[in-house]
């Protein structure tokens, strides 16, 4: 048989979370104080990270129900509500927020669902477009993006002139503790690059 569960890590004592079932009863749902899970977690941290909602998630069953009174209560940030709701949706598992209304909002059509990643997707292109702004403005200001090279451009002809001398490449790379690819690539002239790229 499906099980309704309260979850939330709003409420500040006993009392606000006796309020919170209270409003979530007079809102139509009825939850057994049994299946009523409440924790006072940092909301920094991410849903599935906190012990009384991974407890109450082992439990979980397709067919159940989890009842929250704020979106707060299912997530730090706005993708990990999301995250949330789409693990309850493998579950089977339905969620209601009296916050929003009366729809699952974990089914992938639902109009909060579509909502939040409309809203997500908005904050992702908001934030691409300031970076790209930002890095505009260093280049204007002449500041260098990226990493800082493993070696200094005073250096190359220093390495170049070692290699015309006999120095291997192997031992140049041991010495200065970069790759054989950072020295080839001053020897050939290319731009050095920072290890990993």
């Amino acid at each position: 048989m499906p099980t309704t569960y309260l979850y939330t890590n709003q409420a500040g004592s006993l009392s606000e979370f006796e309020n919170e079932c209270m409003a979530l009863d007079a809102a139509g749902y009825v939850v057994n104080i049994g299946n009523a899970w409440w924790e006072r977690s940092l909301v920094t941290g991410p849903a599935m990270q906190r012990p009384a909602f991974q407890q109450m998630s082992r439990r979980l069953r397709a067919g159940d129900t989890i009842v929250t009174a704020t979106l707060a209560s299912l997530g730090c940030n706005l993708r990990d509500v999301i995250a949330t709701l789409q693990r309850c949706w493998s579950l089977g598992v339905r969620v209601h927020c009296a916050e929003v209304g009366d729809e699952n909002l974990s089914a992938p059509s639902s109009v909060t669902m579509r909502t939040l990643h409309a809203v997500d997707n908005l904050e992702r292109q908001g934030r691409s477009a300031r970076m790209k702004q930002s890095a505009q403005e260093a280049v204007g200001r002449g500041a260098r993006l990226g990493r800082k090279p493993l070696l200094e451009p005073d250096m190359h002809e220093e390495i170049r002139a070692a290699i015309r001398v006999g120095t291997s490449i192997s031992e140049l790379a041991r010495t200065l503790r970069v790759s054989r690819q950072t020295i080839m690539r001053i020897r050939d002239g290319c731009p050095a690059r920072t290890e990993g790229f």
